[in-house]
């Protein structure tokens, strides 16, 4: 009985306070209506370019180099940034959060751009020495120690030409059976490629057969048999089947070929110019930072373009 009445006097005392309660629950729901004001942020933004190609000399190749910007492309009238001329950097003037995006225009050159190419950002702090030893128009950057703030490796742009048997798109199939090829002996075949002045004596060509298989020869007959495939002539393939070890000869069963033919010397394929934005993520700056760009070429002859897709940009968050 007591329990009962204690807990009818928790009952009417919760009741009691409900309109306090309420109240409160109301007070409560409107302050968390109030949606707290965001910070708002202006970016001001400056950007750098070239006035001449920038060309490495023979020794330069695969060196790190900065690049030299020499000219302002465009501003928003701030006070961010200051370009160094003289020693090919960007000085910060105002500590922030900055993202500084580098847009590369490598050429393209026919049989040259062939291997890789590397290009960054580079942030040398505030209190060091500016770069030094200047030899007009690039600086080596042999150690290359400054901090990296975005660095890309890119393939050379111009790929070889190839060429294939069948052509893509056709209906042609070549069906080959080259049937019991004997212990030291050969059979072959002789594969006019679909597009002329590809490929000529000394460039490449590799080949597949279908019935080439474990399943259709056995698992030694399979590992023993060697396919190959050499240019011969102008636009003509030679594939060969040899069989080295198999003292019983091998039975080799009517199976579809397909032949690849690619240069490889000479020339490549066609290049188009190169052109690359990298963009390092939102980075905190502080004054009398020095950032300069770089890039590395393994091609000899390789060169930076000038041209508007050539520039160092700026962009500068700051709270309004």
């Amino acid at each position: 009985m007591s329990d009962s009445n204690a807990a009818d006097r928790h009952r009417r005392l919760f009741l009691s306070t409900g309109g306090a309660a309420l109240v409160l629950g109301a007070t409560g729901t409107a302050e968390a209506a109030v949606v707290p004001k965001s910070p708002k942020y202006a970016i001001t933004r400056s950007r750098y370019g070239t006035t001449a190609e920038a060309h490495p000399t023979t020794a330069q190749t695969g060196l790190t180099l900065v690049l030299p910007f020499a000219a302002t492309a465009w501003f928003d009238n701030n006070t961010d940034t200051t370009l160094d001329t003289v020693n090919n950097y960007v000085h910060i003037n105002n500590s922030g959060l900055y993202r500084i995006s580098y847009s590369v225009d490598w050429p393209g050159q026919q049989g040259t751009d062939t291997a890789r190419r590397t290009y960054g950002i580079r942030r040398r702090k505030a209190g060091l020495p500016p770069l030094v030893g200047a030899i007009p128009p690039l600086i080596a950057q042999l150690d290359d120690t400054d901090e990296h703030l975005a660095t890309q490796d890119i393939t050379g742009a111009s790929a070889p030409q190839t060429v294939r048997f069948p052509q893509p798109g056709s209906a042609t199939v070549l069906h080959w059976t080259p049937g019991v090829i004997p212990l030291g002996a050969r059979a072959s075949i002789d594969i006019t490629m679909p597009v002329i002045g590809i490929i000529a004596p000394g460039d490449l060509a590799l080949a597949s057969l279908t019935s080439l298989n474990d399943g259709a020869l056995g698992v030694l007959a399979t590992a023993a048999m060697i396919l190959d495939a050499k240019v011969i002539a102008a636009d003509t393939v030679r594939v060969t089947l040899f069989n080295p070890t198999i003292a019983a000869g091998v039975n080799v069963a009517q199976g579809s070929l397909t032949v690849l033919g690619m240069n490889a010397q000479d020339r490549v394929g066609e290049s188009a110019d190169a052109w690359t934005v990298l963009s390092t993520s939102m980075t905190q700056l502080f004054r009398g930072d020095m950032i300069y760009a770089t890039f590395s070429s393994l091609c000899p002859g390789d060169y930076m373009q000038s041209s508007t897709q050539l520039f160092l940009q700026f962009d500068k968050w700051v709270k309004g």
